[in-house]
């Protein structure tokens, strides 16, 4: 298993623009069972720990912010990045490359496409995709209509 462990992440800059760093001190609680995989990086806590529930598995190269609350038998595939103080319930999915922005919460049960971009919260359960992320039957209906519409300009050209 190889994980990365960031110490500083916030960044301040004061009135005469020197940065400076504030340490992250809290926490990463992980539960029984979970797998994470290569070159995961996960950010420490900085108001709150970062938990990670019991039988979830992290594929390779996931990027997982500060203050993440990742609940029981969740399943993020590699390339996701999920920004800072995000939740996630119980049994959610995430495909490859997802983003989800930050203090964003997930209900139980929610499953994301490859590649969606999650930007505000999702109170129900059920399967999402695209970006910005919709009902999964919403995105079909706009890939259908994009691929109509450009059927129908090739036809004029």
């Amino acid at each position: 298993m190889s994980m990365h462990w960031s110490r500083w992440i916030w960044i301040f800059v004061d009135d005469h623009g020197n940065m400076s760093k504030k340490p992250q001190t809290l926490n990463l609680r992980i539960g029984n069972h979970v797998e994470i995989g290569a070159n995961t990086c996960v950010h420490r806590g900085s108001w709150r720990d970062m938990v990670m529930g019991d039988h979830t598995m992290i594929d390779n190269l996931v990027q997982i912010g500060h203050n993440v609350v990742i609940e029981a038998n969740c399943i993020l595939c590699g390339q996701v990045g999920i920004a800072g103080s995000a939740s996630i319930g119980d049994y959610v999915t995430l495909g490859g490359r997802v983003a989800v922005c930050d203090h964003i919460s997930f209900m139980t049960k929610v499953h994301l496409a490859a590649n969606s971009c999650v930007t505000k919260d999702i109170k129900e359960p059920g399967d999402y995709g695209g970006f910005l992320a919709v009902p999964i039957y919403e995105w079909h209906r706009q890939i259908a209509v994009r691929c109509w519409t450009s059927k129908e300009e090739e036809k004029s050209c």
